[in-house]
């Protein structure tokens, strides 16, 4: 039997249902709206997440995919992977190479790099304040010796796609370096993390040709083809100190996190039409499905993605999404990867339609990293002590990723303390089951306050959920229906309403059309009984199927809705 109510926070209905208009809390200054908008005409389905500036407990941070630059994941994979450490919201990131899996411009985390930057697209810098900044940032990358210097890098943890070229590995890399006929390589032990503008020296303890080496996890490895060859393999051999500078010349000194994307598309609070960034008509003018993260005035941050590719939401052009993110009031944003990689996620949740159907693996990820206490939306349908068995109880939660102090209460109704609990909880989960006749109708509060021991940082989350006896005990004096000419089956529908309220009792077909209504106006307390012959509102008899008996109840308390399942034979005569 399958009961159902209104919720008493809409999070669950939006996260269960793409099809939901509204707005939601996710987690404490968290906010989702689900928008259908009108565009050239066509309608639009657009997404939107707004969240506390960065810092504090909410930090913006960028994402890859298992840690490493050939690693692929889905967006909520990623998030799956954090949510011992945060709990997370965010959007797919830069564009990456479908067939290898490296993403196409730069990606720096805690100051150290993973790729370098593409100086024909834009890519967003995160300040220590909170600032975001759109721009395309330049690279400078060299490696010397003792004897020998002015030696250029050319890429970093990606494959040298041109005849003259070297190449960096570091750990981040994730793999063996790329086969290359007759490349040269040093592996470099002692080698620090690769930190840019800085100074990074290792040792030379081998050197190898043709590519396939595993970087060492505390060295990297420098590969040379072409013209280059030689001066590596002459200027570096074994036991010779290498030291490797990757530098970033336009980067601020306070932007320790960046992640690539583009184009940009607002600036100053004003679209952006023409960005002169190295991407195609068919990138730029088709409509897709988007994404993209901008900040509000205040510092506020905001994700986007529009859905496309279908009927019901046919995409955007990047003018229109340059457009929409200004009308969302973004002083600053830029663009992500789109198409079937547009993907919104909340808590490993997807909340948008990626055009694909399944969520597609991608290289990078922009999450909001939340680390303070986070409570579930309580789960639907209201509670119903009533003991018939169906939503008689209910398990509240609350998420802890970092050792607090925790003060958890529930609330009555009338706003009494029904349950507390005071202690130091390290990393986990708080539970507390709910339920029993004895609880009063009416909403509950379940408020959980967090001060984070190390910190001293202070979080609260709070959900709420309705108690609602008014409908229970829905009874079918059978499962099977055996209806025909010349046969007289019927089936007794029964239910028990604790108080009066506006009742409908319908019977569903296997499509979910009302086949037939049993009652719908306002009923008094007390048992209520029911009969059907298997017939539709035109009196013919149904086809067989598996058929749905409803019953919704509304009055003060809310609305409640009972449902039982009803096999229906078809007996034809001879």
């Amino acid at each position: 039997m399958l009961k159902r109510g209104l919720l008493p926070a809409a999070l669950a209905v939006a996260l269960a249902s793409p099809a939901f208009a509204g707005a939601a809390t996710l987690m404490p200054g968290v906010t989702y709206t689900r928008d259908v908008r009108m565009v050239g005409s066509k309608p639009v389905v657009v997404h939107v997440v707004r969240t506390p500036r960065h810092g504090g407990n909410h930090r913006l941070r960028p994402v890859l995919s298992h840690g490493t630059v050939l690693g692929r994941q889905t967006v909520p994979d990623m998030q799956r992977d954090l949510s011992r450490r945060a709990t997370t919201v965010g959007v797919n990131g830069d564009f990456f190479r479908l067939d290898r899996g490296w993403p196409s411009g730069l990606f720096l985390r805690d100051g150290v790099m993973a790729t370098r930057p593409n100086k024909g697209r834009s890519a967003l810098g995160i300040a220590f304040d909170g600032s975001l900044l759109v721009d395309r940032f330049g690279f400078a990358g060299s490696w010397r010796t003792e004897a020998a210097g002015g030696n250029r890098v050319h890429q970093v943890n990606r494959a040298l796609e041109v005849p003259h070229a070297v190449g960096l590995f570091t750990p981040a890399w994730g793999g063996q370096t790329p086969r290359r006929r007759r490349a040269v390589e040093v592996v470099l032990r002692g080698f620090p993390k690769a930190l840019v503008n800085g100074f990074l020296t290792g040792t030379v303890t081998a050197v190898r040709r043709g590519g396939g080496t595993w970087v060492p996890p505390d060295g990297a490895v420098l590969q040379a083809r072409g013209r280059f060859r030689r001066d590596l393999r002459r200027e570096a051999p074994r036991g010779t100190a290498v030291t490797v500078s990757l530098r970033v010349p336009n980067l601020p000194d306070d932007v320790a996190d960046a992640i690539g994307g583009g184009p940009a598309l607002v600036a100053n609070g004003a679209p952006l039409r023409q960005t002169d960034e190295w991407f195609t008509l068919s990138q730029l003018l088709p409509r897709h499905p988007r994404s993209a993260v901008g900040q509000l005035p205040g510092g506020r941050i905001i994700f986007v993605v529009a859905d496309g590719r279908s009927p019901i939401s046919y995409g955007l052009t990047n003018w229109e999404l340059a457009r929409l993110m200004a009308s969302l009031g973004a002083e600053t944003a830029m663009a992500f990867d789109g198409g079937g990689s547009a993907t919104l996620a909340f808590d490993g949740r997807v909340l948008n339609r990626p055009s694909d159907g399944p969520v597609r693996p991608v290289a990078t990820g922009l999450f909001v990293h939340y680390y303070g206490v986070y409570a579930p939306p309580v789960p639907a349908p209201p509670l119903s002590p009533n003991g018939d068995g169906v939503a008689d109880s209910k398990v509240l939660a609350a998420k802890l990723v970092r050792r607090s102090s925790v003060v958890a209460r529930l609330l009555r109704p009338n706003g009494s303390v029904a349950w507390r609990f005071e202690g130091v909880v390290r990393r986990g989960r708080i539970r507390h089951a709910v339920g029993g006749p004895r609880m009063a109708e009416g909403a509950w509060r379940w408020v959980v306050d967090a001060t984070e021991v190390r910190s001293g940082r202070t979080s609260t989350a709070r959900r709420g959920f309705r108690v609602n006896k008014t409908l229970g005990h829905l009874r079918l004096s059978r499962e099977r229906l055996r209806i025909g000419k010349g046969r007289r089956g019927t089936l007794g529908v029964r239910v028990r309403l604790a108080h009066a309220a506006s009742l409908a009792a319908t019977v569903r077909s296997p499509s979910g059309r009302t086949v037939r209504v049993l009652v719908r106006g306002d009923a008094a307390a007390g048992a209520k009984s029911w009969r059907w012959n298997g017939r539709n509102r035109a009196g013919r008899l149904v086809g067989s199927g598996t058929y749905t008996v409803r019953v919704a109840a509304r009055n003060g308390l809310g609305r409640v809705q009972l449902a039982q399942r009803l096999r229906v034979v078809r007996v034809r005569r001879g």
